[in-house]
């Protein structure tokens, strides 16, 4: 019903009773209230109908007010209950008791030979820890006698970051910094670990070295909340002292893609309007809808967190720092995209690393958080300008609060969306069984080949794998990552086999001609693609491909030579997978201690005789040939890189 509908039903009604009002009142005042009626119907009806088609777009949504996630709901209950349920919601949160996921009932965790406890006191928690300067002043001078006990302080947990893979502590400064603190939780396996074992990175002799150049204010601020406003506190020489960081809202809510609210929550306190746009159909322009954006446009919302982005200083308040990208304006008005790290150096006018913590040699991004960049460099995507978009995949009020797919996008129907004339043939495309891993399109075209958060994640660059991709960029081949017995040079030829395939030859060398490109990737290159190989080996695809037999005689090999604790771990994780968890092993003991571990795993493993078979390298009687990983380890490419989570 139109609102004009809506006045000629009460003015209709208005008459019906008229004969009442004249028998209750008289003819005179019977006539007189029944015009009055009328009257003021009308004007009502008038005033109703000017309201409900007011409040386009705002001229300026920088100038448009927010409001909590609370006020949204009471119009989108079901929107507002499905993303309740993410964890986009609860990137960052107050260190209340349902907030903390870590067991803090007297605890103790050591490292280094520092005893870090875990304490709660009502519903406050605390961290225990080593003093940050006794630790610094520790590792620049092992043997001062005068730093040999160490020195503890007691530090609040104030604010958490992150509550389903891991949860990281941090301490409010008096001058209003975020700080790391140097023991997070690992939600996933239910326990603690020192930063050192949390992230791609070496090891170091500060207990704080992962902590001292974190802030809050600085790096998780922008895409783990809503309207961030950083605010740092400049003295009389221009320095930032301190900070007085603003958000909207913490967590990822729902201002994030729909734009701040205030304005469409005043517009909609009108009933009026809400029926007329409910009847019309063609949606409310007070508020954004990723849905009715272009696809460049509705993609940039998702690129503002999971993209690679620089700010420009033009766009920006120099003395807030405010974040003053909206959803649904263009994100290059207020951001570069960057494509690699020396780029984005280049951009922010800083020297440029000598190792790449975010892409591999080709482009391909090698973390989380660059989805966005990896989906941009695909074919399917087509720069952004074709169907494909984030929503394609993905929904973010849908029954799947972790990665926020859609239903079926775990099977090839996430390809065969658009590519349905693989469905009848993909058997002929693929060259495995139907019900094999090698026939899941993403095995082979979104491979895991991104790391962070303690474990590896499928790559959002839709590719062809190709070989020239995986020589002197440092990314492993997606064949390789399942067919781990397989070498460089097997790939080749079953890709030149290929229907429809190019017929031409990359020159590989004698060892990636006829060694397991696996083993090979772990013995020289360096950390980054280390750990991505070492994460394949605990995949069921990759386990049911290549057989397991073999894997202990080799990983522990591989884990008495290994610096980098993440990498130790997950080559853990897989020797776990396949020999059960009845011998015990640390990742981040030190050298010692973890040499007096691996004996049970090598007395296990160094002479267990293995089936022959192309690309291991294997001794005559069917065990490892110490000799030949020698060769190779003396050859190891092992600067130190650390992946920019």
């Amino acid at each position: 019903m139109t609102t004009l509908g809506l006045t000629v039903a009460l003015v209709i009604l208005a008459i019906a009773i008229l004969p009442q009002t004249v028998r209750a009142l008289g003819i005179v005042w019977g006539l007189i209230s029944g015009l009055v009626v009328v009257g003021l119907v009308g004007t009502l009806a008038a005033w109703l109908d000017q309201s409900a088609t007011e409040g386009g777009a705002p001229a300026d949504w920088h100038a448009v007010g927010s409001v909590p996630a609370t006020a949204c709901a009471k119009c989108h209950a079901d929107h507002y209950d499905s993303w309740y349920r993410t964890y986009h919601r609860t990137m960052t949160r107050e260190a209340t008791p349902e907030n903390v996921k870590g067991n803090f009932q007297q605890v103790e965790y050591e490292y280094q030979g520092i005893t870090t406890r875990l304490t709660r006191e009502g519903d406050a928690f605390f961290m225990t820890t080593v003093d940050p300067a006794w630790s610094l002043a520790k590792a620049n001078q092992p043997n001062d006698p005068r730093l040999r006990t160490p020195v503890y302080r007691k530090f609040r947990v104030d604010r958490l970051v992150g509550s389903h893979w891991v949860q990281e502590c941090l301490h409010r400064e008096p001058n209003g910094r975020y700080t790391r603190l140097p023991v997070l939780y690992h939600i996933v396996e239910q326990r603690w670990v020192h930063t050192h074992g949390a992230f791609l990175a070496p090891e170091s002799p500060d207990f704080w070295a992962k902590c001292r150049s974190f802030s809050w204010n600085d790096t998780c601020l922008y895409c783990h909340n809503t309207g961030p406003v950083k605010n740092p506190v400049f003295d009389p020489r221009g320095r930032v002292v301190g900070y007085d960081t603003q958000t909207a809202e913490l967590g990822i809510s729902c201002e994030a893609c729909h734009g701040p609210g205030e304005y469409h929550v005043r517009l909609n306190h009108n009933p009026a309007r809400r029926f007329r746009l409910e009847q019309s159909g063609t949606g409310d322009p007070s508020i954004v809808n990723p849905r009715r954006l272009s696809v460049e446009r509705r993609d940039e919302i998702c690129a503002r967190c999971h993209g690679a982005l620089v700010p420009k200083p033009e766009a920006w308040d120099r003395r807030t720092h405010r974040d003053p990208y909206v959803a649904g304006l263009e994100l290059s008005r207020f951001n570069h995209v960057f494509w690699s790290e020396r780029q984005q150096a280049e951009l922010a006018g800083k020297p440029p690393p000598e190792h790449d913590g975010r892409f591999w040699g080709d482009g391909t991004p090698l973390t989380t958080a660059l989805e966005y960049n990896g989906m941009a460099l695909s074919p399917c995507y087509q720069q952004g300008q074709g169907a494909m978009s984030c929503l394609s995949c993905h929904q973010l009020h849908g029954d799947d609060p972790n990665m926020l797919l859609k239903p079926g996008m775990r099977t090839n129907e996430v390809c065969l969306q658009c590519h349905a004339d693989y469905r009848d043939r993909l058997v002929e495309h693929t060259r495995h069984a139907a019900d094999s891993p090698g026939s899941q399109c993403m095995n082979c075209h979104m491979p895991h080949l991104v790391f962070s958060l303690l474990t590896t994640h499928r790559s959002h660059r839709i590719e062809v794998p190709r070989i020239e991709d995986s020589r002197g960029t440092g990314k492993p081949h997606a064949c390789n990552l399942c067919h781990l017995d397989k070498s460089l040079g097997w790939t080749q030829q079953q890709l030149a086999n290929w229907p429809g395939s190019a017929k031409r030859r990359v020159a590989l060398s004698p060892d990636e001609e006829r060694i397991s490109a696996a083993l090979l990737w772990l013995a020289t290159e360096d950390a980054r693609t280390r750990v991505v190989v070492a994460g394949a080996f605990s995949q069921p695809a990759a386990q049911r491909a290549s057989g397991t037999d073999w894997f202990a005689p080799f990983l522990t090999r591989f884990l008495s030579e290994e610096r980098y604790p993440m990498v130790r771990t997950l080559l853990h994780r897989a020797l776990q997978s396949v020999e059960g968890t009845s011998l015990p092993y640390d990742p981040l003991a030190t050298a010692e201690g973890r040499g007096k571990q691996l004996e049970a795993w090598r007395r296990l493993a160094d002479r267990r005789t293995i089936s022959p078979r192309p690309g291991l390298p294997l001794t005559a009687d069917g065990l490892r040939d110490d000799p030949l990983l020698r060769r190779l380890l003396n050859s190891r490419r092992d600067p130190d890189v650390t992946i920019n989570e």
